[in-house]
This record gives structure tokens, C-alpha cells and sequence, in this order.
């Protein structure tokens, strides 16, 4: 009989799912440390900095889509990959959408100088 959680596929059924977990333990921890090592001996330039931790964090993202959800080549694979997508999707509408709105808010709220200066003679100073 089996487990419930290895009915719904979140407990490893094999020692090679086993495997892929430590695997990508081990290179998200190197692949950490590789980014925190770049910041704090800070022996590269300001650009090439920012482009050595936008790298690491990529290829850390592909290790943990590939080892810790599983996305590969087969079908139930691109079924995750497409909730993932989706996932994605809304939480992307969601912060451009709320930036947005703060960001207009704060144009229309904020007054200039001229019409703060306005309201200030109008109100006779402080």
C-alpha cells in the first residue's frame, strides 16, 4: 500500500529522486556561496558584479526547476512547467499592476512646488 504522499508525488519514490534532491542541494548552497563570495571580496567591477549574480541566481533557478519540481522532457513534466508558467504569469500581473498604481498615485498626490508654494501664501505660512 502506499504512502499518501507518494500517491501525490511529493515524497521521493526512488533513490535517484533522492539523489536529485542532494544534487541540487549541494549546487544551490555552491551556487549561493559563489554569489556571496563575488559580493564580499569585491575584486570585480560594478557591471561584471551585477552580471556574475544575475547568472548565478539563473542558473540556480534552472537547478531548482530541474531538481527540486522535477521539470524535464516528459509529459507530467510540462504540465508542472505550465502551471509554473501560469503561477508566473499572475504573480508578474499582480506586482506590475500594484506598482502601477502606487507609482500613479504618488504623481497625482504629490504637488509641485509652485502649487505647495500656492497654498502656502494662500494659507499665510506655517
Amino acid at each position: 500500500m502506499k504512502n499518501y504522499f507518494e500517491e501525490i508525488g511529493a515524497w521521493p519514490r526512488s533513490h535517484s529522486m533522492v539523489q536529485a534532491y542532494i544534487v541540487g542541494f549541494v549546487l544551490s548552497l555552491l551556487l549561493t556561496m559563489a554569489a556571496y563570495v563575488f559580493v564580499v571580496q569585491d575584486t570585480l567591477p560594478y557591471q561584471l558584479l551585477i552580471a556574475a549574480i544575475i547568472a548565478a541566481a539563473a542558473l540556480q533557478f534552472i537547478v531548482q526547476v530541474y531538481c527540486f519540481l522535477h521539470i524535464g522532457g516528459d509529459a507530467s513534466s510540462r504540465e508542472r512547467l505550465f502551471a509554473l508558467g501560469f503561477a508566473s504569469l499572475l504573480i508578474s500581473i499582480l506586482v506590475i499592476g500594484s506598482l502601477w498604481i502606487m507609482f500613479s498615485l504618488q504623481g497625482r498626490m504629490m504637488p509641485d512646488t509652485a502649487q505647495m508654494e500656492q497654498y502656502m501664501n494662500d494659507q499665510g505660512g506655517f
